[in-house]
């Protein structure tokens, strides 16, 4: 019987892919297993769309009185209340995971966002020449980007990123494949996070127009299903729940832990009155949006360092995002894959390995205390633009390395 050479390369790689995957089942299983944990995770929100919808009506999902009282008849006592602002698209599906057993239900979303996170990196993958790969290359390449370390923030939280990126990988398939139209439409489902939507969405008006209003005419359906589920009740509490939620959530604690720049604000300086900050927050991100749409004006084509540099940029002006939204770190990641294999300067082999390298760097920063969480986070997408800008400029290449 003959066996293949193993190599140190191999060896570590296998070893962080199964490393990491056994910390996650593990994590996982404590945290369904602890009251406190599940119930005061994300899902407590997407959980409350789906009760409400059945037994008060769908007109009532943000109504924040009803979203309070069901939080503390779950947990048993009073709590500071999760509120769910997060537009009504969703609520059929928390309606078709959700019943009265808030664990099973719990369960049951997690096997979504599996299923869903799975057809997203069969997208990007797809986006690449998978015949410049070995079969055990694209395993490797397709678990690393499955074990994403935000991915699993995002499945711990009960978070609906998974939908987020669904439509961030449309967006950027359809483009490279100059299906212009599509990829807008696509990037419509982004809507459930309005702020990246638009940061994505805009700059498209000055080149590529057709991916723009590939997604003014998804959003405005969307748009339009939404107002059709909610009624004219429902809409204005919806209204109502955001106006409260804009002007509490920079006093709240959650405001700290964010990757963008009004996170790291609230990291280092202690503010008294924030409405200045935020207001200056609003701006950046304005300004963002602005510096983009001229480079998409003066660019005489978009190309893959275009998109990653966009989705990089825009997580950190975002006036609102959290750690698990950096699953959409993916885009720009595999657009870097592309380049290269475009210009044949880095082996398969290292390309394989990007994703499940960058997951494990961004778990080192939870080592000890969390100190290092942001600052490897920052010091990635620090990489991520400098190697994307200079993408066009590259001569160099790593050898390959020993098999």
């Amino acid at each position: 019987m003959t066996f293949r050479k193993l190599d140190l390369r191999r060896i570590l790689t296998y070893a962080a892919i199964a490393s990491l995957l056994i910390y996650f089942i593990l994590a996982w299983i404590s945290m369904i297993g602890d009251h406190y944990q599940r119930t005061g995770s994300d899902f407590m929100g997407f959980y409350s769309f789906g009760w409400i919808t059945e037994n008060k009506g769908i007109e009532y999902i943000y109504d924040l009185k009803v979203q309070q009282d069901l939080q503390e008849k779950i947990v048993g006592h009073p709590v500071t209340p999760i509120f769910h602002t997060h537009v009504p698209l969703t609520a059929p599906l928390s309606v078709a995971v959700g019943d009265e057993d808030y664990v099973a239900s719990f369960k049951r979303w997690a096997i979504v966002l599996l299923l869903l996170n799975a057809v997203n990196i069969y997208i990007l993958v797809s986006m690449l020449d998978r015949q410049k790969f070995t079969r055990e290359n694209l395993i490797i390449l397709a678990l690393g980007a499955y074990l994403f370390d935000p991915t699993f923030s995002g499945l711990m939280n009960g978070q609906d990123t998974a939908i987020v990126l669904l439509g961030a990988v449309l967006w950027a398939s359809g483009f490279f494949s100059k299906k212009y139209f599509l990829a807008g439409l696509g990037l419509s489902l982004t809507t459930l996070r309005p702020q990246v939507a638009l940061f994505l969405a805009i700059p498209f008006l000055f080149h590529h127009r057709r991916v723009f209003w590939g997604f003014v005419v998804g959003g405005l359906v969307l748009v339009a299903i939404s107002v059709g589920l909610l009624r004219y009740d429902g809409t204005i509490k919806f209204l109502e729940a955001l106006r409260y939620i804009e002007s509490t959530v920079w006093h709240e604690a959650h405001a700290l832990d964010m990757p963008t720049i009004s996170g790291m604000i609230r990291r280092n300086f202690v503010l008294s009155n924030p409405e200045p900050v935020k207001n200056l927050i609003w701006i950046f991100y304005a300004l963002g949006i602005i510096g983009f749409s001229l480079l998409w004006w003066k660019s005489a084509e978009i190309r893959e360092w275009h998109l990653g540099l966009l989705v990089t940029a825009g997580i950190f002006l975002l006036p609102y995002a959290h750690y698990h939204d950096l699953i959409l770190l993916l885009i720009p990641i595999f657009c870097l894959l592309r380049i290269y294999q475009q210009q044949n300067t880095v082996h398969q082999n290292y390309l394989a390995i990007l994703p499940l390298v960058i997951s494990w760097l961004f778990n080192l920063g939870f080592i000890g205390s969390g100190a290092l969480k942001f600052p490897i986070v920052y010091t990635v997408m620090f990489f991520f633009v400098y190697f994307l800008v200079t993408a066009g400029k590259l001569r160099w290449s790593l050898p390959a390395p020993a098999s």
